[in-house]
């Protein structure tokens, strides 16, 4: 892992950046933010693959203008994970998962080093790359799955060790978000939506987190809350 570092100007421009966000009070969620999108553990995951804190990723990709959202995960209490559509069908990552694919390479790898954390793992018999939340026993971690959101419980022998800077020079594709107005009934009717893309039509980040309050509708402009 390289931690990277920024010059002046960028360090001016992404003052500039965070002066600029609409943010939205967190009053209403301090109490049901689920713990895999809480600040410190984000910052901690990020900050030990990638080198960067999480709001440094964030104004890195430009996330702020993300005009369509890829559902890839569901937490609690109307919070979610999502892609910016744009990148999760780039070029860019579609190479990485091809590449992380090859299954006759990915035999021949040691298993991930639980000291490192970070891994490929392999989760419906596809590879992604991962980080090694905690280690369980009976031969079990549990992993997190920084592109989807997704966490789950893997055999060790899924794992890999995995050292191409090719892999880890991308940045985490999850995004966590929370719907509007989301109630726990529509919310049960939002979890079938998985992998669906929805166009974003408000998007504020909720104060002192690393969480966005989003407002979604359909193709044809319908807000998701009338579709629920």
């Amino acid at each position: 892992m390289t931690i990277r570092s920024f010059s002046d100007d960028s360090v001016r421009e992404r003052s500039e950046k965070l002066k600029s966000l609409e943010m939205v009070s967190n009053e209403l969620y301090l109490d049901l933010i689920p713990e895999d999108m809480k600040t410190e553990k984000l910052n901690n995951i990020y900050f030990k693959v990638f080198g960067m804190e999480t709001m440094d990723i964030y104004l890195q990709r430009d996330i702020f203008n993300t005009k369509s959202i890829l559902i890839s995960d569901f937490s609690s209490n109307g919070f979610f994970w999502g892609q910016n559509e744009d990148e999760g069908l780039s070029n860019q990552f579609r190479d990485l998962y091809d590449m992380l694919n090859k299954k006759d390479e990915n035999e021949l790898k040691p298993l991930a080093d639980l000291k490192i954390k970070w891994c490929i793992a392999e989760y419906c018999g596809e590879w992604f790359r991962a980080y090694i939340d905690k280690v369980l026993d009976n031969d079990k971690v549990q992993v997190f799955f920084f592109d989807y959101g997704t966490t789950a419980i893997v055999d060790y022998s899924c794992t890999r060790l995995e050292n191409n800077d090719t892999v880890w020079e991308l940045p985490p594709l999850a995004m966590p978000f929370v719907l509007k107005d989301i109630t726990l009934t529509k919310f049960s009717k939002f979890k079938k939506m998985q992998y669906s893309i929805l166009h974003v039509k408000s998007l504020q980040l909720i104060e002192d987190s690393f969480i966005f309050q989003v407002e979604l509708m359909d193709s044809k402009g319908t807000p998701l809350m009338e579709l629920l």
